[in-house]
């Protein structure tokens, strides 16, 4: 994430090598909202920041008024708060987010002889009577400037509007924003349901040249899966927000760093705490900006970025847009009256079932396809009998439906429903999400056309090379029989010009022992799946990884990610949108025996920052930048 300005370090207020008077020194965080909120966390990340290292004690309160909003609530909230400081005593308070104003400090802290450091309070604090004698803070503001200067470098003029939930905060942020930045000229477009949210945007981008989509609250039924197709195929201007949980709907976000609220919250605590008092220090307004660009909106509104905004933002959605089809390339109910019968060997919840579903419809959207889907839930159904028995209810219904085309996900669908019943028959066949090799099914056949999917694990040795001492391969997994075959693939494909060591094991302790042996025997380790080991402790295996690994460690599954540095995973969305898309060309006429198979071609770098920090090893930018997930 970007950060356009910096903050002060603590070490600057006192020599950090004494710190006498830090000692027994007590801060209370009393929080409006809930842990796990995520920029309540964010927050505390930043406090969190600053008192490392230092003998303070910290004790937070989360008031919690994000979940329970009454005012009687919020006024329990804050008597819990009141017997937290009688108990504990703290020498400063910091207090974030307007709740904790409104229903602690202005009612029984002000003008006291404790000090407050408020944060993440917007625009204006004087109905609060801040500053105070014992009162100072920071205000959290919009950086509209920045938005509007950054949008209208790709608008063809200057009107601008707002569109957002038909709630008090965002009918008044309207009025702050026409006040403070816009001279009244801001329209609004205040929306409570998705259908007005739709219509309202497609107007909006007749009526003005850029756009704020603040905020989705208040849109009753809001679906954010729908909302950003929708915007992915309708965006033609630029549009923003200040919130950073916009950034999958929006082409810019300017947010806020809630992380410079919680530093400088801690920063000015400990500058009571060395004896400056409150009144000294001024009120200021956050000035840190964390700049996202979204490639699918950019797309689709046919911007072209320059390299340098690039380098200096955090760019998201790169993979979406790759897949999306081409602004034009359809139009809307082109493939009206057509049926795709969408066969998954999985269940609707499954993880890589989802993402296969969600490239699928992303291609297939306002396309006009009649779609009927069938899970065969062989996750959790795995009895060959039982699954003979979901494929032969899968085949009937296919039959019933009678489909143009068949998309089929995994293995299961292939061994249970397209090889019995389909292969060589006249309806075309896609099938996506078979691992490495589909000739076990009789693929290809004159009927049938896929995807294979393929691990991606020659990439991640290359990726994991560069932070090698030697070429040495380690290799450690649940022993389980698919363990074994892939081991033995690897071996023919990918591990014979190393020497290699493998160890597939069967319990936490056989896992732990394999680590440490590695340590001396391997220059490069790859954890695989730890699927097959008896006592699995995610918590425990972190720990340990970070206490006894120094190897780079590399994984090929997203959910192996907080145990190794590099993770090189699969993406689900390419299968599912190379399956929609084939099955459109198939409906224009070209037949499947005429579109080879293919195999997947992208994949996701997920970086764990904690654990290369414990392994002493420094990323450089170049990789960093290609990370589509950081774990910080």
């Amino acid at each position: 994430m970007n950060r356009f300005a910096e903050s002060s370090d603590i070490h600057s207020l006192k020599n950090i090598d004494s710190q006498a008077w830090l000692l027994n020194k007590k801060i209370l965080w009393v929080s409006s909202y809930h842990q796990g909120y995520e920029a309540n966390d964010a927050i505390e990340t930043g406090i969190r920041s600053q008192l490392k290292g230092t003998p303070v004690e910290l004790r937070i309160f989360f008031m919690d008024t994000k979940r329970k909003n009454t005012a009687i609530q919020g006024r329990t909230a804050a008597t819990k708060a009141l017997s937290i400081i009688e108990q504990f005593r703290p020498d400063v308070i910091i207090a974030s987010d307007d709740n904790a104003q409104k229903y602690l400090v202005v009612p029984y802290l002000k003008e006291t002889s404790i000090p407050i450091v408020f944060c993440g309070v917007n625009w204006d604090i004087k109905h609060y009577g801040y500053p105070g004698s014992n009162i100072t803070g920071m205000i959290e503001v919009d950086l509209a400037q920045q938005m509007y200067d950054l949008m209208k470098s790709y608008a063809k003029g200057r009107k601008i509007g707002f569109l957002s939930g038909n709630v008090d905060a965002e009918r008044n942020m309207v009025q702050i924003y026409n006040k403070r930045f816009f001279h009244g000229q801001l329209k609004p477009y205040l929306v409570e349901s998705m259908a007005e949210f739709k219509h309202a945007f497609l107007q909006a981008q007749q009526d003005v040249d850029m756009l704020y989509i603040y905020n989705y609250t208040g849109i009753k039924d809001w679906e954010p899966n729908e909302a950003e197709l929708f915007l992915s195929r309708h965006t033609r201007i630029p549009t923003g927000s200040h919130n950073d949980f916009m950034a999958p709907f929006v082409t810019f976000v300017a947010a806020k760093s809630l992380l410079e609220h919680g530093r400088y919250a801690a920063q000015t605590a400990l500058r009571i705490l060395s004896g400056v008092p409150p009144d000294e220090i001024a009120v200021t307004e956050n000035k840190e900006v964390e700049l996202y660009v979204n490639m699918r909106m950019a797309k689709a509104a046919s911007f072209v970025f320059p390299v340098d905004l690039l380098q200096t933002a955090t760019v998201i959605s790169t993979i979406k847009a790759y897949l999306d089809p081409e602004p034009g390339d359809n139009t809307p109910d082109q493939y009206a009256g057509k049926k795709i019968f969408f066969l998954d060997s999985y269940h609707k919840e499954y993880e890589w079932s989802a993402g296969i579903k969600n490239g699928f419809l992303s291609r297939l959207y306002e396309t006009g396809i009649h779609l009927n889907s069938f899970y065969m839930d062989a996750k959790r159904e795995n009895s060959p009998d039982r699954l003979k028995k979901i494929g032969q209810k899968a085949y009937q219904e296919l039959v019933q439906f009678k489909p143009d085309v068949i998309i089929a996900c995994d293995d299961a669908a292939q061994k249970y429903v397209i090889f019995p019943y389909l292969r060589e028959q006249t309806i075309p066949v896609v099938f996506c999400g078979v691992n490495w090799d589909a000739s076990e099914y009789g693929y290809p056949a004159p009927n049938i056309t896929g995807m294979i999917e393929e691990e991606p694990i020659g990439r991640l040795i290359v990726l994991l090379q560069q932070f090698a001492k030697g070429r040495r391969l380690g290799y450690i997994a649940g022993n389980t029989l698919t363990q074994q075959k892939l081991v033995e693939f690897y071996h023919q494909h990918y591990f014979q010009k190393r020497l290699t060591r493998i160890r597939l094991v069967d319990s936490m302790a056989e896992w732990k022992d394999a680590v440490v042996k590695m340590q001396d025997s391997a220059d490069i380790l790859i954890l695989s799946n730890y699927s097959g080991i008896q006592n699995w402790d995610s918590g425990q295996a972190v720990r340990f990884i970070e206490k006894h690994n120094i190897l780079p460690t590399g994984g090929m599954l997203d959910f192996m990610a907080p145990y190794a540095i590099f993770v090189l995973d699969r993406i689900p969305e390419e299968q599912g949108s190379y399956a929609a898309s084939t099955a459109l060309r198939i409906l224009n006429g070209t037949p499947a025996s005429q579109i080879p198979i293919e195999k997947n071609k992208l994949f996701r770098l997920t970086l764990n920052l904690p654990m290369a920090e414990a392994s002493n090893i420094t990323i450089p930018y170049t990789v960093l930048k290609q990370a589509e997930k950081l774990i910080q």
